[in-house]
């Protein structure tokens, strides 16, 4: 961190979480007794196979824990019908009744599907969710980790294809019409959660906040007293608390995907679980993509740009109105899109 950024600051809160994916950097002033002004800083939540941490500002602390313990049950609502591994859950139906059935499905699980295939028509098939045949060949799942042979992933790519996802609008169900297809909406929930729980704070007269779940960051209003939210990227490469940047955030998102949130090495090889959904392997160009947008499920999807690389990344996201990148390169340089200048506080140009 800058040093005349620390001088400027009474109390320095940092949070690293568990996918290592964003390191958030909550600057809150030392009140005067005031609970509104010192904030609140909500206990840890595990969804989603993450953390969910929320700090709001601005309100007493009965409210602003009524307000968080809401976020957190909303969190845990959206879990239990998008999880690939809660019996019972739309996705483990959808998956269950491949090659069978038509299942219907929750709204926001529909939602989240339908984004996902518009999205990954415009992304060329760089992010897809149903890559989970693949991903299993992996141990990205089961934590039993291995390189699969490449007649095993050519075996399983024809079970890979969003093009093949049916949907039925009007009767609110999803089918996939081959036995052993399977979809994973890891790729996007959080960001779908992030956004629900921006509008539910809103809803509930929240006028400072920042919410982050396990990378997918939303910022509500200032703080407190008046300054930016603040958002620290990660070296991919680095320590715990070492940063490529910081950036400033207020009623916006941002979101980062990269080879460090979950991987194994093999023989001195690097393999994470980002994986090119078109191959079936992993990409080598990039080690993080950060993605700052209005829209917190939008950011989730195309963080995976990851898979394309920086170039071919900012000209798809060159597309697109409102929404930056910082791409980290595997060979230690970063590159950005011009509007992340206004984001900006300081972002290196190499590792």
């Amino acid at each position: 961190m800058n040093r005349h950024v620390k001088s400027m600051l009474t109390t320095v809160l940092i949070v690293l979480f568990a996918t290592g994916a964003v390191i958030l950097l909550v600057f809150l002033t030392r009140g005067k007794g005031d609970d509104a002004t010192v904030g609140y800083q909500a206990p840890t939540v595990f969804a989603m196979d993450t953390t969910l941490d929320i700090n709001i500002q601005g309100l007493p602390e009965k409210d602003a824990k009524a307000d968080a313990a809401a976020v957190a049950a909303l969190a845990k609502s959206v879990e239990a019908h998008t999880s690939m591994f809660k019996q019972g859950s739309d996705v483990y139906l959808v998956n269950k009744n491949a090659g069978v059935s038509p299942v219907k499905v929750h709204p926001d699980t529909l939602l989240m599907v339908k984004r996902s295939l518009e999205l990954s028509a415009m992304m060329e098939g760089a992010f897809d969710i149903t890559v989970a045949p693949v991903v299993k060949l992996w141990g990205f799942y089961d934590k039993k980790y291995r390189v699969p042979s490449r007649q095993e992933i050519d075996a399983a790519l024809p079970l890979v294809g969003y093009q093949k996802v049916i949907v039925d609008e009007a009767a609110g169900t999803v089918m996939l019409p081959l036995r052993g297809m399977e979809i994973d909406l890891g790729g996007i929930a959080k960001g779908y959660v992030v956004g629900e729980m921006y509008k539910l704070l809103k809803e509930r007269g929240v006028k400072s906040a920042v919410i982050n779940f396990g990378g997918s960051v939303g910022a509500i209003g200032r703080r407190a007293d008046g300054k930016q939210w603040v958002v620290g990227i990660k070296d991919p490469r680095g320590e715990p608390g070492d940063l490529i940047g910081e950036i400033n955030l207020s009623d916006n998102f941002v979101n980062t995907s990269g080879d460090y949130e979950r991987y194994f090495i093999q023989k001195g090889v690097r393999y994470c679980h980002l994986i090119d959904p078109r191959t079936g392997r992993q990409p080598r160009s990039t080690m993080s993509t950060t993605i700052v947008g209005p829209q917190a499920m939008n950011d989730d999807i195309l963080s995976k740009v990851f898979v394309l690389g920086s170039e071919k990344g900012l000209e798809l996201l060159g597309r697109l109105t409102g929404y930056d990148a910082v791409f980290v390169n595997s060979d230690g340089s970063i590159v950005r899109s011009p509007g992340m200048n206004k984001y900006a506080i300081t972002i290196k140009e190499h590792i």
